[in-house]
């Protein structure tokens, strides 16, 4: 018995596969329209145009803060920053999230082509009953919602028709492809949903580098305050000692009371008590540094010495509130939130209407019964498909509505994001304001403190006055110095929160938006 081969009968089936081609040209015409638009919700912030703290004759339209603080010419600080950069946790968690992102992206745009299976196989079965002559409309599975596909032609073995078809093996190979052509912009949406997720990783980025920046510094400038000042603490303590032995040699010639001793014994206890809590002190904040830069907090035990021409960080000039809010990476980032959650919003409202999908198919394989001549067999096909949902029972208008509050919220938290961007910026402004006029009375204070000690032991040295009192004189000025170095150190820390709160030295790469727009398109 000859093998049988069953072809599409092509004359026949001409007319047919025209139309299909035809209807998938136009199907492909169409996917260029955009019919889902979004509107964004309207955002109520107020913008001043100034800052209250700031003169309005020195504000600036911009100020260029990038890498700040390689303007202190400090080595040290910048290497222990740059490190940080590179090796703090939060910084590559948030290259993770990146990467992640990316990733999802990569997913969602491959909606956008065709989904091409290939699938082989081999067995033996029986057939009972009879024995169908055509496989038109049979389902394709795997393809997007089992959208049946017509395959035109016969299907013929060569055996008697309504005979069962008998034991034996059979192998099949196949290609199918499908492609759901993405007219009404869902598919457009994830992805820009998703690219806008991309967007915004990338601002959380820029914020963990601008917290580990600051925080890095915060704990430097801290750091060389606390060396500082258990150096004052060892002149006092030296001081001290001198008065106590001045004291009890006067004691014992009798020259002075015990209360006087115990005076001297007084200051000197005072100064002894504050060494193991600045010890304490500076061995936390390199231990913070050191956790900072990714590295075990038992890494860092001393500071370098500071280099000569190291400067205390520089005043920022005035800048404005919308400078502020095109820099900040929060406000950025809820932004890139508030336009990713207006495409998911596109994504949902696409739902409402059909889907388009084209196939193609072949498939060929050969049947080898045990009592009979085996056969070939082959099938092609070309299809389009739609899919319209009917009845869902309110699930896409439920997904709708949720995705439109989202929607609400994201933008009430942009508002509040800049809200709080513009409160946390005019009260560094302020408090900066305020430390640097303590700073000024604190130093004045302790250099005029310090002249009175001077008069007082060249009055000892004149044998115009006591040893004593020219000693306390100079623990008091000592005194005052330690507390204009803490001024000096609150200083330092809120210039750093200065250029934190205005958004450190991190810029987007396109031009900056301070308001997400009112409108965004889902697809182009």
């Amino acid at each position: 018995m000859r093998a049988h081969r069953s072809l599409v009968n092509r004359s026949a089936t001409f007319p047919t596969t025209v139309r299909l081609l035809a209807a998938a040209a136009v199907t492909l015409l169409a996917s260029a329209c955009t019919t889902v638009k979004v509107d964004m919700p309207p955002l109520a912030v107020q913008v001043p145009g100034q800052f209250d703290s700031v003169d309005p004759a020195t504000a600036q339209g911009s100020a260029d803060i990038a890498q700040w603080w390689k303007q202190l010419d400090d080595p040290v600080l910048s290497g222990y920053i740059e490190e940080g950069l590179r090796q703090n946790v939060d910084v590559r968690i948030a290259l993770a999230r990146i990467k992640e992102a990316r990733a999802f992206h990569g997913m969602a745009e491959s909606a956008y082509y065709p989904t091409v299976d290939l699938a082989a196989g081999a067995g033996r079965s029986r057939e009972s009953g009879a024995v169908p002559t055509q496989l038109g409309g049979s389902a394709v599975p795997g393809w997007p919602g089992n959208i049946p596909i017509p395959l035109p032609g016969n299907v013929t073995p060569n055996f008697p028709q309504n005979a069962s078809m008998p034991l034996g093996n059979t192998h099949a190979y196949g290609l199918a492809a499908t492609w759901e052509v993405d007219i009404f912009g869902a598919r457009h949406a994830d992805a820009e949903m998703v690219h806008q997720l991309i967007l915004g990783a990338h601002e959380q980025q820029h914020g963990a580098q601008l917290m580990v920046a600051a925080d890095i510094a915060t704990r430097y400038f801290e750091a060389r305050g606390v060396e500082k000042r258990m150096r004052i603490v060892e002149r006092a303590i030296y001081v001290a000692e001198r008065g106590v032995k001045y004291a009890r040699g006067r004691f014992q010639s009798g020259q002075t009371e015990a209360a006087d001793v115990a005076r001297a014994e007084m200051y000197l206890r005072d100064a002894q008590s504050k060494v193991e809590p600045l010890k304490a002190l500076l061995a936390s904040h390199l231990r913070r540094i050191a956790v900072l830069m990714g590295q075990t907090p038992q890494s860092l035990t001393e500071l370098p010495p500071q280099p000569p021409g190291a400067q205390r960080p520089p005043s920022l000039p005035a800048v404005l509130p919308g400078d502020v809010l095109a820099r900040r990476p929060d406000v950025r980032g809820v932004e890139r939130k508030v336009r990713s959650q207006a495409a998911k919003v596109g994504s949902a409202r696409a739902e409402l209407f059909p889907k388009f999908y084209i196939g193609l198919g072949a498939s060929a394989g050969r049947a080898h019964p045990d009592n009979i001549e085996g056969y070939n067999f082959g099938t092609q096909s070309l299809g389009v498909g739609l899919r319209l949902p009917i009845f869902t029972a309110g699930r896409i208008r439920a997904n709708i509505a949720a995705n439109e509050a989202q929607l609400e919220g994201v933008a009430l938290e942009y508002e509040k994001t800049v809200l709080g961007a513009l409160e946390d910026v005019e009260n560094v402004y302020t408090a900066h304001r305020a430390f640097t006029s303590r700073v000024a009375y604190l130093t004045q204070t302790a250099d005029l403190a310090h002249q009175f000690a001077r008069e007082r032991m060249a009055h000892f040295g004149a044998g115009q006055a006591l040893l004593q009192a020219a000693l306390e004189a100079q623990a008091d000025a000592l005194k005052r110095e330690d507390e204009a170095t803490q001024a000096e150190i609150e200083l330092n820390t809120h210039t750093v929160l200065l250029y934190k709160a205005l958004g450190g030295g991190w810029t987007p790469a396109s031009a900056p938006v301070a308001a997400p727009p009112t409108e965004i398109a889902i697809a182009e």
